[in-house]
């Protein structure tokens, strides 16, 4: 009984967390919208691919990498060597972390004109060190989340929105006089949020040490084995959080560009889809993501096979009875959303928006199941299966992208297409592979020697 409630208990917090966290973010984007406007959105939502992508480069796998090295530890010595693998983790991920922002600084001015919007340069360089302190944060709450204790990574994913809504929409206001200085203003914000994220999760770690009352000791021998492993656990599942950002850069580049060949306003159909639709899409997503998170760990730890399905099933079925009901409140109140979030838009792009949000509201369902069956594979060990299934559904969309997104009749409503049938193929694949009965034991037996050895 302790294990299922540490389980669900795990994901009721980390899932109330990620879902606050997205409210607060969905609410910052309504009055963000009325200031910035749809051009201004488009300009601020046009750097976060690439954000996200070196964000992954940095260490974005690092928590489920950690959460699932930890779970995976002998009992008698689990507390020592986890905290080798957080310090171990922290100086790997030091030089990651600052190199991901040395890149975003160089080439800010080289992005921002091969995107189609030179005046996004500034937004780049006020979110560049950002990366770096991510990086940091992605090791504090894979150590925690390794013990299932998923409330630090809640407390700092609410703290974070709590820092951007408050200073973004202040250093909006201050300087919407000038729009490209207005929108680096809110990309600041991030990164000071990121500085408080950080700092609650130090102190929460200080806290539990002290608590413990043990005295760790970290062997500088022990690096090089432990980075090895890190590393190891750590490519596949960065792969599997690259592919996505990797497909929405290929998207800020493709979507402006093409798009700009036949309409005037291709800059604010991508800010409508990216910073208005899939914001609301991402808000119900993020109910179950506190279900991925504690899949890697619980499924990991689990002793025997039977556990291990049991589990896997569990996280499955309750992704789809969460997500089920919002796919059905988006796409028949998705009026009603959009009058109630953004009634500052023009008529005509809330009319974009109602339709585009139609559109794309079975990804809620899709995308839910996709994330939580890449824990459940990790979990059971095939840590690189949803990259294969992911690469086969971003090539999809991007195809898909292309071809329709040149077809006027269609414009920016292609990219949602291709969205619905990326989501749904890798969804299909995942599960087609989570229920076959060829489990790869030999490879979580490994593992394990390979973490405790």
């Amino acid at each position: 009984m302790k294990k299922k409630k540490t389980f669900f208990g795990g994901a009721i917090f980390l899932g109330l967390g990620a879902f606050v966290s997205k409210a607060l973010g969905a609410l910052y984007r309504i009055p963000l919208t009325n200031i910035l406007g749809g051009k201004g959105l488009g300009l601020y939502q046009m750097v976060f691919p690439v954000y996200a992508l070196l964000l992954d480069f940095s260490g974005a796998g690092v928590p489920g990498a950690i959460s699932r090295i930890i779970a995976s530890l002998n009992a008698n010595e689990k507390e020592q060597k986890a905290y080798n693998y957080l310090r171990s983790s922290i100086r790997l991920l030091l030089f990651f972390g600052l190199v991901g922002t040395f890149i975003m600084l160089v080439l800010s001015k080289r992005l921002a004109t091969l995107q189609g919007e030179p005046q996004a340069f500034l937004s780049y360089i006020s979110l560049a060190p950002a990366v770096f302190l991510v990086a940091l944060i992605s090791c504090y709450r894979g150590y925690f989340q390794g013990f299932m204790n998923m409330i630090p990574t809640a407390a700092s994913q609410v703290a974070e929105q709590v820092i951007k809504l408050a200073l973004g929409l202040l250093f909006a206001s201050l300087f919407i006089y000038d729009l490209p200085k207005a929108v680096a203003g809110a990309t600041l914000a991030i990164t000071f949020s990121e500085v408080v994220a950080l700092a609650l999760l130090y102190i929460t770690f200080l806290i539990r040490k002290k608590r413990l009352g043990l005295i760790f000791a970290f062997n500088r021998a022990d690096f090089r084995p432990q980075a090895k492993t890190i590393i190891k656990t750590t490519i596949p599942i960065t792969l599997i959080g690259i592919l996505l950002p990797f497909s929405q850069v290929i998207d800020s580049f493709l979507t402006v560009n093409i798009l700009s060949a036949y309409r005037d306003d291709a800059t604010a159909l991508y800010g409508l889809l990216g910073g208005a639709v899939l914001t609301v899409v991402n808000l119900p997503v993020s109910i179950c993501y506190g279900l991925a998170a504690v899949a890697i760990p619980a499924v990991s730890a689990s002793k025997t096979r039977e556990e291990e399905n049991k589990n896997s099933v569990k996280v499955l079925l309750y992704t789809f009875i969460a997500a089920l009901p919002c796919v059905i409140a988006c796409f028949f109140g998705s009026r009603l959303i959009v009058n109630i979030l953004f009634r500052n838009l023009p008529s005509s792009e809330k009319n974009t928006v109602v339709n585009l949000l139609k559109l794309v509201s079975p990804c809620i369902l899709t995308l839910s199941l996709l994330q939580s069956a890449n824990a459940v594979l990790i979990g059971k060990g095939k840590l690189y299966t949803p990259v294969i299934s992911l690469s086969i559904g971003v090539v999809l969309k991007t195809i898909l992208s292309v071809v329709l997104l040149k077809i006027p009749s269609l414009n920016i409503y292609g990219s949602g297409i291709a969205l619905n049938a990326c989501y749904f193929a890798v969804c299909l694949i995942n599960l087609i592979l989570i229920f076959s009965r060829k489990v790869e034991n030999a490879s979580k037996r490994t593992f394990r020697r390979q973490v405790t050895g």
